[in-house]
C-alpha cells in the first residue's frame, strides 16, 4: 500500500529541525499544512489546466507556500531562519508537492493527516530525546544537566539518524515501506547545507565543493550497495538511507 504522507518531505524537515521539540512542534505543522494545501490546489486544477500547467502550479505555490509559512511561524516563535534552511524549506514544499502529483494521497485527506499525524509525533518525541541527551533541555527549558549528555546528538549525524528512525517507525506503525521513494531528494539538499567536515589547506569555493562532494559521493556508494542489503521491510529504502547517511557524517566528522 502507499504512504498516504509525504515521507520525503517529512524525512528532510526532520533532518532540518529535530533538535529541539520547539522547532519540531512547529515545522511539523507547517509540512502537514503544505502537504494538505499541495493535494487540495491539486485536486482543484486538475480538471481546469492543461497538465504541464497543473504540475508547474502545484510545485510553485507548494514550495513558496511552505518557505513563506515557514518563515512567519518561525519568526512569531522567535527562531530565525538562515537563507541556506530558507531555500532548502522551498525544496521541502516541492516534495509535498510531488507527492500529490504523483497521486499518491488520491483525496483521501483523512488518511494523509493520520499518517502525518503518526509522522508528526514521532518526530516530536524524538527530538524531545536529541534535545535531552544533547543539551538537558526540553522545549528549551533546562531540565537536568548530567554527564552523559554530549552536543554531538545535536548535529547533523544524528538529524539523518533521526529521520531514518521516523520513517522506519512510521512503516511499522502503518504495516507499510517506502517504495517508490528516493532518499537522494531529501539528503542531497541537507549534504548542501550541512558539512561534515572543513578543509584548512584550500578555503572559498573548492573547499566547499569538496566537502559536499565527498558526503554525496560516499551516500551514492551506500546507496548503490543497499539495494542488495537484507534489510527489514520497514527499513527498506528511505529509512535505512537516511541512517546511513547520519553513519556516513559521524565518521566524516572525526576529520
Amino acid at each position: 500500500m502507499k504512504l498516504r504522507y509525504p515521507a520525503e518531505a517529512f524525512a528532510l524537515g526532520i533532518i532540518l529541525f529535530s533538535s529541539g521539540m520547539k522547532e519540531a512542534f512547529a515545522a511539523g505543522i507547517l509540512v502537514i499544512f503544505t502537504s494538505v494545501f499541495a493535494e487540495l490546489l491539486k485536486n482543484l486544477l486538475e480538471k481546469a489546466v492543461p497538465a504541464w500547467s497543473l504540475r508547474l502550479c502545484v510545485l510553485i505555490a507548494s514550495g513558496s507556500v511552505c518557505a513563506s509559512a515557514f518563515l512567519i511561524g518561525f519568526a512569531a516563535l522567535g527562531i530565525t531562519l538562515t537563507n541556506g534552511q530558507w531555500i532548502i524549506l522551498f525544496l521541502t514544499g516541492l516534495l509535498c508537492a510531488r507527492h500529490a502529483l504523483l497521486g499518491n494521497t488520491e483525496g483521501e485527506y483523512g488518511e494523509l493527516l493520520f499518517e502525518s499525524a503518526i509522522a508528526w509525533g514521532l518526530w516530536i518525541l524524538f527530538s524531545i530525546c536529541r534535545e535531552f541527551l544533547g543539551s538537558g533541555n526540553i522545549f528549551g527549558n533546562t531540565v537536568l544537566t548530567a554527564s552523559f549528555q554530549s552536543k554531538a546528538l545535536l548535529g547533523p549525524a544524528f538529524a539523518f539518524m533521526t529521520a531514518g528512525l521516523v520513517t522506519a517507525a512510521v512503516n511499522g506503525i502503518l504495516k507499510k515501506d517506502c517504495k517508490g521513494l528516493n532518499s537522494l531528494f531529501p539528503a542531497l539538499p541537507a549534504m548542501v547545507l550541512f558539512h561534515p567536515f572543513t578543509v584548512d589547506s584550500f578555503a572559498g569555493l573548492p573547499g566547499t565543493l569538496w566537502v559536499i562532494f565527498v558526503p554525496v559521493f560516499l551516500f551514492l556508494s551506500v546507496k548503490q550497495t543497499m539495494k542488495f542489503a537484507r534489510t527489514g521491510r520497514f527499513f527498506r529504502g528511505l529509512p535505512v538511507e537516511m541512517l546511513a547517511a547520519g553513519f556516513i557524517y559521524m565518521i566524516l566528522s572525526i576529520y
